[in-house]
């Protein structure tokens, strides 16, 4: 039978996933009217705000000075906010603005692949056969979902740029999440995500700044700095702490796989917030990423149990 903490840290994941999923279509709204690095440093300043109070109260439950961490791991909780913060979230958001939603989808799904390849070569994680074999099933489930929806993926030159830089994105995400694995033995979650963030905070900042001119100031309602919050606190901030927290409780490549349900649940988002249709060869892909997820699911008990 499943652990309650495995189940926990299933629901947890499944929350990260929802929140991740509804973040394509609000992002794409949001960036109708923002330039995508103004766009960008709000949302990051919203994470920031957020997981600076998290740290705060862990902190002082553990007796801890608020920058402790930075003392013994500063340098790499710097290298890992440039690749976690500024490499990665500087590639998604101008993928994102660059290409279509379902490309985005399809390259960002190929995240966990990255992340299997560099724990394995790391050797960070290691993964049997069959985990293997659920992977694949996974990112075969989220192609189909994508390439169901022909009219929304364009691969030609006009969005190329915009798809190679998504899959730099891809690439530095699996980095960050296998590299976290080690200082999640010696730091909490909050911690990593937080100090690393900090780190890459004003550089993005000062990309934004020449931007600010270009953004439509007057058209910026309450529902688009709800959005700009949802994606910054929520999607960029405490969803990334759960993530972190899974690296360490079941490794980065079974974490990792949990990335491949985002597509599944944009699929839905887009459905219905921009009444985007949802048709049947999608609906089998979402099938196919649960049983991937089945698999490595059950390859991770029988480890444990073994």
């Amino acid at each position: 039978m499943p652990r309650s903490s495995d189940i926990k840290n299933d629901l947890a994941l499944l929350f990260v996933i929802l929140v991740w999923g509804f973040n394509f279509p609000i992002i794409k709204a949001v960036l109708a009217l923002m330039h995508p690095h103004a766009m960008n440093v709000f949302r990051l300043w919203a994470a920031a705000l957020a997981l600076g109070a998290l740290h705060y109260v862990y902190q002082k439950r553990a007796g801890e000075a608020f920058f402790a961490p930075l003392r013994t791991h500063g340098w790499r909780l710097f290298g890992l906010g440039l690749i976690g913060y500024l490499f990665y979230q500087f590639c998604f958001i101008v993928g994102v603005d660059n290409t279509t939603a379902g490309s985005a989808a399809l390259i960002m799904a190929s995240a966990p692949l990255w992340t299997a390849v560099f724990g394995h070569f790391l050797r960070f994680d290691t993964l049997r056969p069959l985990a293997w074999i659920g992977l694949l099933i996974t990112f075969a489930g989220a192609v189909v979902i994508v390439v169901g929806g022909t009219k929304a993926i364009d691969f030609g030159d006009t969005t190329f740029f915009g798809n190679v830089v998504m899959t730099v994105a891809a690439v530095f995400w699996g980095a960050y999440t296998v590299l976290s694995k080690p200082l999640t033995r010696q730091l909490s979650p909050v911690a990593i995500t937080f100090l690393g963030l900090l780190f890459a905070l004003p550089f993005l900042t000062m990309l934004a700044i020449p931007y600010f001119d270009s953004v439509e100031w007057n058209r910026l309602n309450g529902w688009i700095w709800v959005a700009i919050i949802f994606s910054g606190s929520l999607s960029t901030g405490l969803t990334v702490v759960i993530w972190n927290n899974s690296v360490k409780n079941v490794g980065p490549s079974h974490t990792a796989v949990y990335g491949n349900l985002v597509p599944f649940v944009a699929l839905f988002s887009g459905a219905w917030l921009l009444a985007e249709p949802i048709l049947l060869a999608q609906l089998a892909g979402g099938v196919l990423i649960l049983g991937g997820l089945f698999v490595m699911r059950r390859t991770r008990q029988k480890v444990l149990s073994g």
